[in-house]
C-alpha cells in the first residue's frame, strides 16, 4: 500500500496564511483521539502563531528589526508545523481520513483528485456577547476554512469573515436586536469550496 503522506504547503505560505494554517491545525488536533501526545504542545503551536500575526501586523509600518523578528518567528513556526506533521504520519496508521483530521492537507497521489471537502449545516446560532453570534456547525473533516455571509434583506448577503477555527466561528459587529440570516461554506484543499449551507435565522443581541 502506498504511502499516504501530508502536504507541507506550510512552508511555502505567505504571512497573511501560515498563521491560519496553524490556528487550524492546533484546534482539529485539541482533543482528537488518534493525536493524544503531540510532540509540539497544541498551547505552544498556538501561541506562536498568535505570535507570528501580531508580528505581521507590527511590520505593516515597523522596521527592519520588526521584519527580521517576524521572519525569526516565520522560522519557527514552520519547523514545528514540520515537527508536528511528522507526528501525525507517524501516529495515523497511513490512514488517509486520520491524516486529514488533524487538520493538515494529504498530498496527492499522481493524479488522483483531492480529498473531497464535503458540505457543512447550522445546528444552532448562539449568541456571543453584544453583536456576535457563534455558529455550531456539523462539517466534514477536510475543511480549513468557515466562510460566512449575513443578511438582512432577503437576496442580499454581506461578508462576515473568514474563520479557521471551527469552536470560534463568531462573527460580530452586528446590530444588537436585529433579526440576521446566516450562511457558511467551507473551504478544502486545491481551492475546493462548498455549496453554501441551509440559511438559520437569529437575533442579535
Amino acid at each position: 500500500m502506498a504511502k499516504h503522506r501530508i502536504r507541507r504547503i506550510h512552508s511555502r505560505q505567505r504571512d497573511g496564511v501560515i498563521g491560519g494554517t496553524a490556528l487550524n491545525v492546533a484546534a482539529k488536533m485539541d482533543g482528537n483521539p488518534a493525536f493524544l501526545d503531540p510532540k509540539v504542545k497544541l498551547a505552544d503551536l498556538k501561541m506562536a502563531a498568535q505570535n507570528f500575526n501580531d508580528a505581521v501586523g507590527v511590520c505593516q509600518d515597523g522596521t527592519r528589526k520588526d521584519t527580521l523578528y517576524k521572519k525569526a518567528l516565520k522560522a519557527a513556526l514552520i519547523a514545528m508545523l514540520d515537527t508536528q506533521a511528522d507526528y501525525v504520519e507517524a501516529n495515523s496508521n497511513n490512514n488517509p481520513v486520520t491524516i486529514a483530521s488533524s487538520g493538515f492537507p494529504l498530498a496527492n497521489r499522481g493524479k488522483n483528485s483531492p480529498v473531497p471537502v464535503g458540505t457543512v449545516s447550522i445546528n444552532a446560532l448562539i449568541n456571543f456577547g453584544p453583536g456576535g453570534l457563534n455558529l455550531d456547525m456539523a462539517y466534514g473533516p477536510h475543511v480549513w476554512c468557515f466562510e460566512v455571509e449575513v443578511s438582512i434583506t432577503p437576496g442580499v448577503w454581506v461578508p462576515a469573515g473568514f474563520f479557521t477555527d471551527p469552536r470560534n466561528v463568531t462573527p460580530s459587529g452586528l446590530t444588537p436586536g436585529q433579526m440576521y440570516a446566516v450562511r457558511v461554506r467551507v473551504h478544502g484543499s486545491k481551492n475546493q469550496v462548498s455549496g453554501w449551507s441551509d440559511v438559520v435565522s437569529h437575533r442579535a443581541m
